[in-house]
């Protein structure tokens, strides 16, 4: 049979493209990573007001953020996104965080550092070939293994650069960069700019094909991230954030995102050569509505839809049970619906983290029925994988 040598091929083919990046991650950004990891505390408050981008936002729904958070229920937060003083807080600028928007690099050590503390680094870890079939393991399990433990280290070792790294990937087409006396971003200089717009296109995007559009349009979306960041702004001027959320578009082929989206491209170029079954009975979740939950499966001899998709969010510790987790979703919801007019919203959660899976179905999400069951996937498998059906009014 040719199938075996082919698909080492391909296997080796792209792990080589793996090494290569890896290669040039480690002599080249290192250094650069770890001198932005030493300049975090000097960190300067450059946000955007989310109340503010909202009502300026170019959109046929006009609705006014003030009516958008009574509208949705948003307890912890006043109508210009300020957060809500509770009667145990002891300091008397307890309102002075508000929810904005990250646009400029320097919005985003504190987001890293506040995610590293909340989901530690073993979320940017790759899983091992241990799960893989004996066939597997000698066709590609000998070049990939070294790679996963190269990578591995080397994230472990700089958890918070990585992460803030990552973030300056996935937000590549919005945020403002300092160069010199100026700052930059080539498609800032027009009025009217729309901050809430669900993807930014380079200047430079061209395209010959409608499979060069689709694939363009795949990596706009995973430079085009939204950050939503509760912060505010010290005495020293400084930021301070206790809790953000990530919002982007996303294929909807159930894959759990990398930090870094040069990982996702592989590896769905890898699934391509290794097909799996996606399939997933939904057994677990009492609230599943089938018909609800699988209107958008889909075709597999094509690319997933780009739909809205939820992650990391993340609150502070001293400020959960306070209302804030379930209004940042709520809004990205908005953000998707009435900015965006998509009718589904994705995202993933672990159904260890029991107080996140409750709170989702709470709010309406229900499991999609198919996970990214690849043979390197190891027991991220297990991570569900949700959606839900926008326009139904929250309680």
């Amino acid at each position: 049979m040719v199938v075996p040598s082919t698909t080492l091929f391909i296997g080796c083919f792209a792990t080589i493209q793996i090494f290569a990046s890896l290669s040039a991650s480690f002599s080249h950004d290192v250094a650069h990573r770890i001198k932005l990891s030493r300049q975090k505390s000097s960190t300067s408050l450059n946000l955007v007001p989310l109340s503010d981008a909202w009502d300026a936002s170019s959109c046929n729904d006009q609705q006014l953020f003030s009516d958008l958070v009574t509208q949705l229920g948003c307890r912890s937060l006043d109508s210009k996104g300020r957060l809500i003083q509770s009667a145990t807080d002891n300091d008397d600028d307890a309102n002075s965080y508000r929810l904005y928007l990250a646009t400029h690099i320097n919005d985003l050590p504190p987001i890293a550092q506040l995610t590293i503390d909340v989901f530690d680094a073993t979320a940017i870890t790759l899983s091992s070939t241990n799960d893989w079939s004996a066939m597997e393991k000698m066709l590609v399990g000998a070049l990939v293994e070294p790679t996963i433990s190269l990578y591995n280290t080397y994230a472990a070792a700089v958890g918070y650069t990585e992460v803030l790294f990552g973030l300056r990937k996935r937000m590549r087409n919005r945020i403002l960069v300092d160069r010199g006396n100026e700052t930059t971003n080539q498609i800032r200089n027009e009025d009217g700019y729309d901050w809430l717009a669900p993807l930014v296109v380079p200047a430079d995007t061209s395209s010959s094909s409608s499979d060069a559009t689709e694939t363009s349009l795949e990596t706009i979306a995973a430079q085009s991230s939204i950050i939503l960041v509760l912060a505010k702004s010290t005495e020293a001027g400084e930021m301070e954030s206790v809790a953000s959320v990530e919002v982007r578009l996303q294929p909807t082929d159930a894959k759990i995102p990398f930090s870094q989206p040069w990982l996702d491209k592989i590896e769905r170029r890898l699934a391509r050569f290794f097909p799996f079954d996606d399939s997933l009975p939904v057994t677990t979740n009492k609230m599943a509505e089938p018909f609800a939950a699988k209107t958008e499966v889909r075709n597999k001899g094509r690319s997933a839809p780009l739909r809205p998709y939820l992650c990391n969010l993340c609150v502070s510790p001293s400020l959960r049970n306070r209302g804030i987790g379930r209004a940042l979703c709520r809004i990205v919801e908005a953000i998707s619906h009435k900015k965006w007019k998509y009718s589904h919203l994705y995202l993933h959660v672990d159904p260890e983290n029991e107080a996140a899976l409750k709170m989702y179905e709470k709010e309406g999400f229900v499991d999609v029925g198919r996970r990214w069951n690849a043979s390197w996937n190891g027991g991220a498998n297990e991570i569900g994988y949700y959606v839900k059906r926008l326009g139904k009014e929250s309680k």
